[in-house]
Order: C-alpha cells, then structure tokens, then sequence
C-alpha cells in the first residue's frame, strides 16, 4: 500500500482523536456544543455515533457560570 493509498484513513484517525479529545475535555455543555458545530454534527447524530461519550456530556453543568 503507498502513501496515497492510507492518507485519508490517517486524517480521518486524526480528525476523530481530536474530536474525541476535544469531547472529553470540555469542561460544560456549551463547550461540546461548540465542538459539534465545529465537527458539523448533530446532538442526536453524537449520541449515536459515540454513545458512551454522550453519557460523559450528561453530567457537565451547562456553562461556565458560577452556581448559585
């Protein structure tokens, strides 16, 4: 196989360890929304793509907004 014929799985690999990087550092919800909108994906196209990290994203508080 030459170069050419792997150079978009190795981008695809990158672009999704990013994404996935990005998801699992986010500190709240709003930060994963700006992320799939980066990434051109839909919430319900996230939770049934990457159902496990979908669960993480149910406990972020909603923004970066102190509690009251």
């Amino acid at each position: 196989m030459d170069e050419q014929d792997c150079g978009d799985f190795l981008v695809s690999s990158r672009e999704l360890a990013s994404f996935e990087a990005a998801i699992k550092t986010a500190r709240n919800k709003a930060e994963v929304a700006r992320v799939l909108q980066a990434h051109d994906l839909a919430e319900d196209g996230f939770t049934r793509s990457f159902p496990y990290p979908a669960k993480g994203v149910r406990d972020l508080p909603d923004s970066d907004a102190p509690e009251a």
